[in-house]
């Protein structure tokens, strides 16, 4: 018999980016940087979703004022093989908005910008 689990166990994250234009995105997380279409929905499109390994992320529509380059935050993915998937955006010319390096804090990263202007870092534990 299996033992009950007494404590939640978090698993994975999936965040929401608010974009102007929801196929846009899928678009170019699809055919830039790898990423499966999970769903579009609505018409014109007001949410969608894609994925790649285990993480997804989905899209829904920001607000008219709303600029994602001046978003102060940015989302952090784990990888492994890191400099595979440097080697695979260098070629497709992602805009990479920090160079791949190791860090003092365990970890070799690199942070490119997507078509909306949002940040994504990845990073593999060293």
């Amino acid at each position: 018999m299996t033992p009950l689990k007494t404590k939640p166990e978090l698993f994975g994250t999936g965040p929401v980016i608010p974009v102007h234009d929801i196929q846009a995105a899928v678009d170019f997380y699809c055919d830039v940087l790898g990423f499966d279409l999970e769903f579009v929905m609505g018409i014109p499109p007001d949410h969608g979703s894609v994925t790649r390994c285990r993480v997804g992320i989905q899209f829904t529509i920001a607000p008219g004022d709303f600029d994602p380059a001046k978003y102060l935050g940015y989302n952090y993915i784990f990888v492994d093989n890191i400099d595979a998937l440097h080697t695979e955006y260098t070629k497709k010319n992602v805009r990479m908005t920090r160079a791949l390096k190791s860090h003092d804090h365990g970890m070799r990263e690199f942070e490119i910008a997507d078509c909306n202007g949002f940040r994504l870092r990845f990073g593999q534990y060293l």
